[in-house]
């Protein structure tokens, strides 16, 4: 009886051992599946980092042409406001001119 006990007392040991082995064995194996989704997560995320920043950067560009293009249709209007300041100021100093030279000398 003693005998049997003992040897009930090794095999549960064995078994604790075997259960405590495949445990760790399972741990690794578990651990290395995280590992492996941690890194296919991490790429997919630098992935999608890389292309919003595409993005991003895209609709900013787009933005801006359309800013540029206002901003040039404006200066175009300022210009040509100028320009037609700058003839008709031309012309009335043209025409000031004229005036005092005509009516200084055509009073001779």
């Amino acid at each position: 009886m003693a005998h049997e006990i003992l040897r009930s007392i090794v095999e549960a040991e064995e078994r604790a051992g075997q259960i405590v082995t495949q445990a760790t064995e399972d741990a690794e194996a578990l651990k290395k599946d995280a590992q492996k989704q941690r890194e296919v997560l991490l790429q997919q995320v630098q992935q999608q980092g890389k292309e919003l920043m595409q993005l991003v950067a895209k609709q900013a560009e787009d933005e801006s042409r359309v800013e540029i293009q206002n901003i040039q249709k404006n200066t175009e209007i300022v210009c040509l406001q100028i320009k037609e300041q700058a003839a008709q100021k031309k012309e009335e100093a043209v025409q000031a001119v004229i005036g005092r030279v005509v009516g200084v000398y055509g009073s001779r």
